[in-house]
């Protein structure tokens, strides 16, 4: 055998050695290979048969084709608001294309897109783009700050860049309204953070701010930060009306942030700032961030200003110079108020804001005593040094300076708040809508505020009692009845608000409430938006202030260790309210003098306005748990033997769930024979004397001594509303059949008043009789009653039911705000309109009779006709009109009537 031969016998065994084995190994692998997987397996595919856990995906494509070399890149969530001609997307692109370093980052931004036309217009600007689609969600429109569109769309962000960091990229999450004006990455290498977040309010710790915003902020992608947003994205439905940055809030507090292990930086301010807190360097500035601002349309206009101004400064060489404050813009951040502001706020950008005008700052006036109070309060008297006056006339500001006290003069073309302004006027609502437009404005600034009302007391220093647990904002009370959490009686005359989007969205929502709430006060429009859900919708955490601490003349303070302020609420006039509170001064003065202002003594030494009186004693026995009670007049006509008195309280006694009634009942005796009737009947009795007036004998209808004593009951019935109770106003002359309170608990109703004639609608009824009503004690019928009184002087010979009327047809109620009801007689029935329902009447009025004789046999009839229907069973059952009776001439009358009208 030749070497040749030999060499290439050897090769061909070789070949053999190695195939003969590997076709043995494909004979058994075709064997073992389950059917119906196709051996296109063995070919490199692209496309139908990828696998789920493939990474290369459409989404994973899109990162790579954006993401720098470290795997890092910017995102931006892009829908159809954003992408009109001139809007969001155009403002956003210009601020790269002309900021310092940023055109390239252009090529490392990812554009997602919630919507198709979103995508489209992305595609046709050729810019990087995905599309992320969520069945049955529609977010091609703008969304409006916390609405459900909002925070569904901030969700679907949340979970999308929990994928991008699982699949191990980092990234810059910005929001649109955000103009890049340098490259922040080198400001945002620093020392292995996990997150870096921008904030609205930058405190001077990088490491612990509670004010963050999640509209800019950079993510290392890592377990931790994967951890984190799984978790963030979990909490969403267990956090019904807050928003995604809420949450995570919410998570920092209860120590997510460390309990995961992260490192987490909070950016300053100065370098990327925003409309919440401006940066004043534009020598650092990075990015400017339209927060503190809720609609697209203000945005848009205000980041063109900024992006004007940065252009000046770069056209003039100034942006890399010494020169610091931005050029002159609209939003020029420091202007005179911001001085103002700055010249008061204690360190942590908290002030007190007091509005000032001509009628408060005469001598001896409102002004005077206001600074009177915080001089002689407990730690007060450095409290001026950080209050703002605000002057909203000459007068008042050149008072103001005279005074050498901070003062903001603020001026509104065409208004003259010169002078008094009246309650509820025309003036009024105007003050109050232009101080809330005001207040949102330093809101928007940055600075957390108490504002104050003029006729407020200051005798401590309140701010340890409102610092507490994150509150939003906290309100004082007109009447508090122990649920810090839920109060519809607070009151605008003090408070403090706490400067974040939330609040800065409030104060904007509520300002544009202005224009369709013709007729109602600010306070009520709050009021209106509170119960229609706002707090709950932005999200805010409000506490209502104790009428312990934060005191008034509505619900006065028993306790002089606690009470910090007295607000004279529930008064009207400057005269009345001056009077009054030199007395609670005065009295501060007395018990400090004496020294028992810490020590146990609790109650106001005696002054003229003493809220403990006799009066407040009765009226405090008789009210229900919710200060409501039940009022009738009585005199000596009534109290004779088996006269009105006896059978009106028959009727309790006979009525269905009446009985208990006469325990929440205060007979007025208005001379004293009435009054020691009802003594002797155990009843609860209040002597209500008028010098040189004699009530004592029947009145007459329409006499002098009839109109005297409807005006003295209009007078003390006001007193009550004063205190803050609630009542049942009944004429002797109403036989009670039912429980009526069940029937007369609707919809937030001011006022509810029985009707001669009853024309079908509740909200709209001229023919209301004031011998039977229900009235909620708050500003709105304070107010009306004062009025209501104050006309009896100028209405000879009208009763105080005429005159009532004649106020409402002149706009009173709707001025003063006012929600009345006007009572079905089907249910308060009376002699002019008899109800024809024995199941459903509760009330019988002897209205349209004219002497007690009359009313007394009509009555006595009603009272039987009704023992007679419950004896036989019949008052729940399907009978309806009453059984056959005699003597109610009047009734047979209307009633007749009534059908000849009907016919």
């Amino acid at each position: 055998m030749t070497a040749m031969s030999f060499s290439g016998a050897i090769s061909y065994r070789a070949t053999a050695f190695i195939v003969a084995p590997l076709l043995v190994l494909v004979v058994i692998y075709g064997c073992l290979w389950p059917q119906g997987v196709p051996t296109a397996f063995f070919r490199l595919q692209n496309g139908a048969n990828t696998m789920e856990i493939t990474p290369k995906d459409e989404l994973e494509t899109a990162l790579e084709g954006v993401a720098m070399e470290n795997r890092t890149l910017i995102i931006a969530i892009l829908n159809k608001a954003y992408v009109e001609q001139n809007a969001m997307l155009d403002l956003f692109l210009q601020s790269l294309g002309e900021g310092e370093d940023t055109e390239f980052l252009i090529d490392h931004l990812l554009f997602v897109a919630v919507d198709q036309r979103a995508f489209n217009r992305c595609r046709t600007l050729e810019l990087h783009c995905y599309k992320l689609v969520t069945e049955g969600v529609d977010f091609s429109k703008e969304v409006f700050y916390m609405s459900d569109a909002f925070n569904n769309m901030m969700w679907r962000r949340t979970l999308f860049l929990g994928d991008v960091l699982r699949r191990g990229y980092s990234f810059i999450f910005t929001d649109m309204d955000v103009m890049w004006l340098r490259n922040p990455f080198s400001q945002l290498d620093r020392d292995g953070e996990d997150l870096q977040m921008s904030s609205d309010f930058y405190y001077g710790n990088p490491f612990d701010n509670f004010n963050f915003n999640t509209g800019f902020y950079f993510v290392t992608a890592n377990n931790k930060t994967v951890a984190l947003f799984d978790e963030w994205y979990g909490w969403r439905n267990n956090s019904k009306g807050m928003k995604d940055q809420d949450v995570l809030q919410k998570m920092k507090k209860e120590g997510a942030f460390t309990r995961l292990g992260l490192k987490v930086r909070y950016l300053e301010t100065t370098y990327f700032s925003g409309f919440c807190q401006m940066s004043q360097d534009l020598r650092k500035v990075i990015t400017v961030h339209a927060n503190c601002c809720v609609s697209m349309k203000v945005k848009l206009i205000d980041l063109r200003c900024v992006l004007e101004a940065w252009k000046v400064s770069n056209s003039n060489g100034t942006s890399n110079a010494t020169t610091t404050a931005w050029p002159p813009t609209e939003i020029t951040p420091k202007d005179e108020l911001e001085a103002a502001l700055e010249g008061v706020a204690m360190e942590n950008r908290t002030l007190i804001i007091a509005i000032l005008n001509k009628a408060y700052v005469e001598q001896n006036a409102m002004l005077d005593l206001f600074l009177q109070s915080l001089g002689e309060g407990e730690d007060t008297e450095f409290l001026i040094d950080h209050l703002l006056f605000v002057a909203v006339d000459q007068r008042a500001f050149n008072r103001c300076r005279t005074l050498e006290l901070h003062c903001y003069n603020l001026v509104t073309e065409g208004v003259d708040f010169s002078k008094e302004v009246f309650y509820m006027s025309d003036a009024f609502n105007n003050m109050m809508w232009r101080r809330t437009l005001f207040l949102g404005d330093v809101l928007r600034r940055g600075y957390s505020f108490i504002f104050t009302d003029m006729d407020v007391m200051w005798l401590r220093n309140p701010f340890s009692q409102l610092s507490r647990d994150g509150e939003d904002l906290q309100m004082s009370s007109d009447f508090y009845y122990g649920k810090p959490f839920n109060n519809s009686n607070f009151n605008t005359g003090f408070y403090f608000v706490t400067a974040n989007k939330k609040t800065v969205a409030l104060f904007d929502e509520w300002y544009a409430w202005r224009n369709n709430s013709k007729g109602m006060k600010e306070q009520d429009v709050l009021q209106k938006m509170k119960r229609e859900g706002a707090f709950t919708r932005l999200g805010l955490k409000v506490r209502y202030l104790e009428t312990a601490y934060f005191s008034g003349f509505c619900q006065m303070s028993q306790d002089l260790r606690k009470v910090i302020t007295v607000h004279a609420n529930c008064c009207v006039s400057m005269k009345v309210k001056l009077v009054d509170l030199r007395c609670v001064l005065e009295a501060w003065k007395v018990s400090n003098s004496n020294g028992t202002s810490n020590a146990t003594t609790t109650a106001w030494p005696p002054t003229e306005i003493t809220p403990k009186d006799e009066l407040e004693a009765a009226l405090e026995a008789v009210a229900m748990e919710n200060r409501t009670l039940i009022i009738a007049i009585l005199n000596k006509a009534y109290v004779e033997q088996n006269a009105m008195l006896d059978l009106f309280l028959q009727s309790l006694g006979e009525g269905e769930d009446t009985e208990f009634l006469v325990d929440h009942l205060l007979f007025v005796a208005v001379d004293q024979r009435a009054f020691n009737r009802c003594r002797t009947l155990e009843l609860h009795c209040y002597n209500l004397v008028t010098e040189g007036v004699d009530f004592s004998k029947e009145v007459f209808y329409m006499s002098d001594a009839f109109n005297n004593m409807m005006w003295r009951r209009t007078l003390f019935l006001g007193d009550v509303l004063r205190r803050g109770y609630n009542f049942i106003f009944t004429d002797m002359d109403v036989m009670w059949l039912r429980n009526p309170i069940s029937q007369l608990y609707r919809d937030g109703e001011d006022l509810q008043m029985s009707s001669d004639c009853y024309s079908c609608n509740p909200f709209d009824n001229s023919f209301f009789n004031t011998g039977f009503y229900f009235v909620t004690a708050n500003n709105k019928t304070i107010a009306l009653f004062d009025e209501w009184y104050a006309r009896r002087n100028n209405s000879k010979g009208m009763k105080d039911q005429d005159v009532l009327q004649k106020m409402k047809r002149e706009g009173a109620f709707t001025r003063l705000g006012l929600k009345v009801r006007a009572l079905e007689t089907t249910y308060f029935s009376g002699f002019c309109q008899m109800s024809q329902d024995l199941r459903k009447v509760i009330t019988v009025h002897a209205n349209c009779c004219a002497s007690m004789k009359a009313k007394l046999i009509d009555l006595r009839s009603v009272l039987e006709a009704w023992k007679v229907s419950n004896s036989n069973g019949t008052s729940n059952a399907t009978t309806t009109a009453w059984p056959p009776v005699k003597g109610i001439c009047l009734h047979d009358t209307a009633t007749k009537q009534h059908n000849a009208t009907k016919h």
